[in-house]
Order: C-alpha cells, then sequence, then structure tokens
C-alpha cells in the first residue's frame, strides 16, 4: 500500500464535500472533485469559491493563498479522473444503494492500493464495503460540518480493516490538521450516538409541553455552556437530516432515547426542514437564512422588575442574591434570621426563600426551623398578589400546599455562570399564574441572568438533559467502545463543547451525576432504561476516581 498521499478524490460537492474538498486543498493536497452533473459540479465550485472570498474578507486567508488553494482543484463529472487518487472519500446521500453503486464503480478506476473512505454519519461502514470487491480497503472518514473549520475527523473500523490502514488514514488527517479518534463500526459512531440521544430527549421536552423551545434553548446554551441550544442546531443541521438519522441510530440501539419522534416526522413531512427551508422550530428570514424573526410562538417582552424584594435566608447564596437585587436598584430587604420576625417581607412583591442548607445537619429541616411552619408563615406575611420563591429543593407543589398559595409558589434552581452567562431555573405548577411567572422572570434579568420556565419535574430542564447525556458517555467507555480521551476529544472537536462530557464529569462531581440520574429513574418509574446509571459511574463514585488521571 503507498505510503504518500498526493492526490484526493472527493465525490459528492454538496456542502459536506465540497468542505472536504477545501480541507485537502488548504493542505496542499491535490483535490479531484467529481459531481454527477454540469449543474451540481458548478454549485460545487461556488460554495469552495463563497468559503475561501469569506476567508479573505474575514484576514484568515489572503488572496495568494486563496488562487493557491483553489488551483489545486480539479472538478468534473467523469468518475475515471480519480484514477490518479491515493485516498477517495465519497459524501453523496446517505442511502445504501447510491454507497454501493459508487464503491463498485471505483473498483474498475483506482488503483489496487487506493483507500475508499466514507463520510457516512450514520451508516454501517461494514453494510458500505459490502458494494466492493476489496472490502479490507474502505474506512469511515466522517467528518463534521463546517469541515473547514471543525476539527474532529472520526475514523470507522470494521472487522477487516488492517492496522496499517487506520495508522495511515489517521496520519492523512493529522497532516491536514485534524484530529482523528478511531472507533469501531456502530451507528451513530461516537459523536452522533451521544448527541442524537439528547437531541431527541430535548424534542420530547417541547413536544410534551415540559419548556417552551426558546427556554430549552437557554437551558443549554447559556445553563449548561453548550455552543448552542438543541433545537437551534437541529434546525441548523435539517430536520429531514436529523430524522434520517435518528431512525439509522434506533434501527440499531432500540432504545427509547433513540425512538422516533412524531413531532419531527410531522415538522419533515410538512416542509418545515430548518434553515433550509426557511421555517422549521424557529422562523427564518427567508431558506437558507440564518436571521430568526418573529413568529406565533415568540415571546412576549419582559414585564419592568419588581420594585421591592425580600430575601430570607442566610448564606452565601442569601447574601450573593440581596446584594445583586441591591445593585439593581431594586429595594431590597435582606432578613438573614429565619428564626425571628418575618413582617418585613409584607412590603416585598417578590419573596425568595433562599436558606439553602440546614443550619443544624444533625436536623432533618431544611432550614433550621420546622420547613412547614417557615413556609406557612411566609405565605401568611407576604402582601396578597406577591410572588413566593424559593431555592428549596422540594417540589412546587408541597410548597405551593404550605404556603396556601398555589398560584403565586415557584421553585428557583440557580445554576453556577458558564462562558454565556447564567440560568435561573424557575419550576411551575399546574396552578401557578402567568402573573407570578411574568414577576420571576423580569426579577431574573435585574440579576442579569436568564430564566427558563419549566414544569417542576426532576432536573427540570438542564440537568434533567445534562445528566442522562454525561451517563450515556460513560456507558460507551464501559462497553469498551471508544476510551474516555477519544470521547471526550469527539465531542470537544466535533460539537464544539466546552469540554468533553467526561472531563465534564470530573469537574461536576461524578456524585452529583449519579444522584441526578438515580432521581431521574425514580421519577421515571423505571419506564426509561437509558436513566439507569452506568456501572463505571458507580465505581468511579464509590473509589472517588476522576476519568482524567493527571
Amino acid at each position: 500500500m503507498a505510503e504518500e498521499t498526493t492526490t484526493v478524490g472527493v465525490i459528492g460537492l454538496g456542502t459536506m464535500g465540497a468542505g472536504i474538498v477545501e480541507v485537502f486543498a488548504r493542505g496542499g493536497i491535490s483535490v479531484i472533485g467529481v459531481e454527477t452533473t454540469q449543474e451540481f459540479a458548478d454549485r460545487g465550485r461556488a460554495i469552495l469559491q463563497a468559503s475561501t472570498d469569506r476567508a479573505v474578507a474575514k484576514d484568515k486567508l489572503d488572496e495568494e493563498a486563496q488562487q493557491a488553494i483553489l488551483g489545486r482543484i480539479t472538478i468534473t463529472t467523469d468518475m475515471q479522473d480519480l484514477a490518479p487518487a491515493d485516498l477517495v472519500i465519497e459524501a453523496v446521500p446517505e442511502r445504501l444503494d447510491i454507497k454501493h453503486h459508487v464503491f463498485s464503480a471505483l473498483d474498475d478506476i483506482v488503483s489496487d492500493t487506493a483507500i475508499l473512505a466514507s463520510n457516512t454519519s450514520s451508516l454501517s461502514i461494514t453494510a458500505i464495503a459490502a458494494g466492493t470487491a476489496h472490502p479490507e480497503r474502505v474506512v469511515g472518514l466522517h467528518f463534521f460540518n463546517p469541515a473547514p473549520i471543525l476539527k474532529l475527523v472520526e475514523v470507522i473500523t470494521t472487522l477487516t480493516t488492517p492496522d496499517e490502514l487506520v495508522e495511515r488514514v489517521s496520519g492523512i488527517a493529522t497532516s491536514v490538521g485534524k484530529k482523528p479518534v478511531v472507533v469501531r463500526d456502530r451507528a451513530g459512531f461516537v459523536a452522533n450516538y451521544l448527541l442524537f440521544g439528547y437531541l431527541n430527549s430535548s424534542m420530547a421536552m417541547l413536544e410534551h409541553g415540559h419548556v417552551s423551545r426558546e427556554d430549552l434553548d437557554t437551558a443549554m446554551r447559556v445553563g449548561a455552556g453548550l455552543p448552542m441550544g438543541p433545537l437551534t442546531l437541529m434546525d441548523l443541521i435539517g430536520l429531514d437530516v436529523c430524522h434520517h438519522i435518528g431512525d439509522v441510530i434506533y434501527s440499531h440501539s432500540r432504545d427509547r432515547v433513540h425512538a422516533p419522534s412524531s413531532m419531527l416526522e410531522q415538522m419533515v413531512s410538512a416542509g418545515r426542514l430548518g434553515r433550509k427551508s426557511g421555517r422549521g422550530f424557529y422562523t427564518y428570514s427567508g431558506p437558507n437564512k440564518g436571521q430568526v424573526v418573529e413568529d406565533a410562538s415568540t415571546p412576549s417582552p419582559l414585564m419592568a422588575a419588581p420594585s421591592a424584594v425580600a430575601i430570607v435566608g442566610s448564606g452565601e447564596i442569601a447574601d450573593d442574591l440581596a446584594a445583586r437585587f441591591a445593585a439593581a436598584d431594586i429595594a431590597t430587604q435582606h432578613i438573614g434570621d429565619v428564626n425571628g420576625d418575618l413582617s418585613a417581607v409584607s412590603q416585598a412583591e417578590l419573596v425568595i426563600e433562599a436558606q439553602g442548607e440546614p443550619v443544624d445537619p444533625s436536623q432533618d429541616q431544611l432550614t433550621g426551623r420546622d420547613a412547614d411552619d417557615l413556609f406557612a408563615e411566609l405565605g401568611q406575611k407576604a402582601k396578597a398578589g406577591a410572588v413566593l420563591s424559593t431555592i428549596n429543593p422540594a417540589s412546587a407543589a408541597a410548597l405551593s400546599s404550605l404556603t396556601g398559595r398555589p398560584a403565586e409558589t415557584l421553585v428557583w434552581r440557580i445554576h453556577a455562570p458558564t462562558q454565556a452567562g447564567q440560568v435561573i431555573e424557575v419550576g411551575k405548577t399546574v396552578a401557578i399564574s402567568d402573573e407570578a411567572i411574568a414577576v420571576s422572570r423580569a426579577a431574573i434579568a435585574a440579576l442579569e441572568a436568564h430564566s427558563v420556565v419549566s414544569r417542576d419535574r426532576t432536573g427540570l430542564v438542564v440537568d434533567a438533559l445534562l445528566m442522562p447525556h454525561l451517563n450515556d458517555a460513560v456507558r460507551m467507555v464501559d462497553q469498551g467502545y471508544a476510551s474516555a480521551q477519544d470521547i471526550d476529544t469527539a465531542i470537544q472537536f466535533g460539537l464544539g463543547y466546552p469540554m468533553g462530557p467526561l472531563a465534564m464529569i470530573d469537574h461536576v462531581g461524578a456524585d452529583e451525576v449519579l444522584a441526578t440520574v438515580e432521581d431521574l429513574m425514580a421519577g421515571s418509574y423505571g419506564y426509561e432504561t437509558h436513566l439507569v446509571p452506568s456501572p463505571l459511574l458507580v465505581e468511579h463514585v464509590l473509589l472517588d476516581r476522576p476519568f482524567h488521571q493527571d
């Protein structure tokens, strides 16, 4: 097998194929791009021109370098022109019959030493390799969109893939500035397998009315620190593509978390494909436009912040809230002694119980006094119409019954800030009033934080989506599919996460992840098997062992 790669062929010059062409041309390699018609070939050339033009406009590329890159590219409609290629990558539509046709034709065109690769995002490489007379030279080479920017390349092996081919393909990817991760042949590979379980769970929250689209995206973009919210990401990928990949993964996993969503199927059938069609979960200014415009689901503007707030409790959270409200020029009454006189809360439009941890850990009380008594008194002392919020981890429904004011009682979950800001989640009951939600949103905005309102269920939104996502990554390690380091590399460089999922677990604590997943499992009555904690996660908690050793 030839060691030097001087020419690469790419079949299919859509957005992904053209991006792969650009990657290799930027890496100094001659590239032959093939399309089925001259119209599609011209479209591919235009994509390359536009992409490099943007790089020049942003001063990331000078005109001389641009011309050198474009000069290394040959675009043709004749597959016979691929004869000199050392590596051929197909980026044709995700249909097995089309890929079989391509690989079968290549048998009579390229040399015996040429490597054949598929950029499939979900189909089995083993099944694709059945279309050629030499399946041992077929490998998966999965780039991520946009290919010129995202670093990850998944190198997918089969039972017949020789080690030397894997090493060579990984070396080629590294030589053009990519970070290769070698994984076995499994539906969705690493990144998409983890991603689409999370996306499907996110979509279920929206479909079931648990949270609004804007709050769902805010929860994960700001609260979890991910590059974008799940619905925005699906609109970007294309809902038809999401539907196809999800179906493929579910056909292999048969896990409820991958089960096809009826909402997604209906949206695709209605032509709501995301940005490409101008409408998906959001409405855009036009097809293939990124600007979101208002529609019937756009939330109303925030009301004015409450003029007076009372913080009840002592400790770091209570002190922080009191200081931040005061800095926002809101009249703030801070009552640190929950056993003292609470009559001052009667002046506030918003009362927040922020005691947090027990004063005496030996007491079975959340505030150093009887919880029932405290909330009953707050319900009596607060003025009519005032909103009662609490960071107490008990359910909003239970606390509503104690205050006797179910239309005005909410639960707050305050998250640590991420690079995108801070989220404060608001858990609501079926009895809550729109006015109480509006007051909470306005108050949270005054704190310069983002509000996320959802039904008061275990984990609310951020933890209910993030913690099972992290547990799935641990399960992948436990199954021997990929190492913790490779999974983190795949997710960080393929999906743009600030850190990989195993690094996230080390950051937040494996014990916290385990506790949340166990709570979610209990709340699902055992029906959601994907919420079962990974045995490896339990081991790491018991041994107090991080996934990444320093």
